[in-house]
């Protein structure tokens, strides 16, 4: 089991490039219990913050914030926040032409391309039966004048269309996460699938687009929901989201290591991290054994249907 944890920081470490922050920073030094996540900057009333992702340097984090509860009725754009020598900045709008529901953003390991799941419409889907359809897109960094563009490949992003349209979360694609070696990572909800979510790889085509996707074998993926996936840059380790799995109740997050072509079992973080609320979707802060991630669990001002970012150290594994 120690291995799994060493396999982790050796993911992270291909991506932490400079120093992060001063030993007495906050943020690197998470306590072993969750506690929220820049607060002062994050949670304001009746808005709900969702999984990040970070820049390589660790200094900036986009994310999806919704503008009111329940989230279900409200807008969920795309934000970011940037790192700065007397803290982090307030949340700005990541311009996009369309201000169509955001979710899941992550940044590729070289730091160029914004990925993350999109609603938007897309012009080839005109005049067909679609009701908010989450694909997979990217932005390039690099240019301020770049507008996203749809990930390409066969199977890839399916259509949320007709008798399906409003059947749960079918057909929707979400988070997106690059590896160094240019696999592809995600999760959707198909019906030939082999539970009600699954975990998704996608290898590079090498023509800038993506092979079609499979999907990973058990035990990451499993005849229930298995979702929330996160998967550092070297591939392999994946912190993933199990609410059928035993643990502290609600939703919990797990983790588990590549091996050869399949995955150790998963196991759970503990419920030092996990609670008998739901927590999903964990995101490691580059260069740090701190994990970010939402959680319902209730705290001072939260409304009913309030969920907010919390960070904790990665526990070490005990032999």
């Amino acid at each position: 089991m120690k291995t799994i944890w060493l396999a982790l920081m050796a993911g992270a470490a291909l991506v932490a490039t400079i120093p992060l922050w001063a030993a007495a920073d906050p943020v690197r030094d998470a306590p072993s219990k969750p506690r929220l996540f820049l607060p002062e900057v994050l949670t304001p009333a009746g808005r709900i913050t969702l999984t990040p992702g970070f820049s390589p340097d660790g200094r900036t984090m986009y994310f999806a914030q919704t503008e009111c509860t329940p989230i279900w009725e409200c807008p969920q754009r795309l934000k970011r926040i940037v790192r700065k020598d007397d803290g982090w900045s307030a949340p700005e709008p990541v311009p996009l032409p369309q201000d169509a529901r955001v979710d899941y953003p992550s940044v590729t390991p070289d730091g160029r391309y914004l990925l993350f799941s999109w609603a938007a419409t897309r012009p080839e889907y005109a005049g067909r039966d679609i009701y908010e359809n989450f694909d997979l897109w990217r932005l390039d960094l690099t240019d301020p004048a770049a507008t996203p563009q749809p990930l390409d490949g066969p199977d890839l992003n399916r259509i949320r269309e007709g008798a399906i349209k409003k059947l749960r979360f079918v057909h929707n694609e979400t988070a997106p996460i690059l590896t160094v070696a240019g696999d592809l990572y995600f999760w959707s909800e198909r019906l030939d699938g082999m539970g009600d979510r699954d975990v998704y790889r996608a290898r590079p085509d090498g023509k800038g687009g993506f092979r079609r996707p499979e999907l990973l074998p058990a035990p990451i993926n499993s005849v229930k929901g298995d979702d929330g996936a996160w998967i550092s840059p070297d591939g392999k380790t994946m912190l993933i989201t199990y609410a059928d799995r035993g643990g502290c109740g609600g939703s919990d997050l797990f983790m588990a290591q590549r091996k050869g072509e399949g995955w150790t079992n998963p196991v759970n973080l503990g419920c030092d991290i996990n609670s008998p609320f739901d927590e999903y979707a964990a995101t490691l802060i580059p260069g740090t054994r701190s994990i970010v991630f939402p959680s319902t669990r209730p705290f001072e001002g939260a409304s009913e249907y309030d969920v907010a970012l919390w960070i904790a150290e990665l526990p070490v594994a005990k032999n």
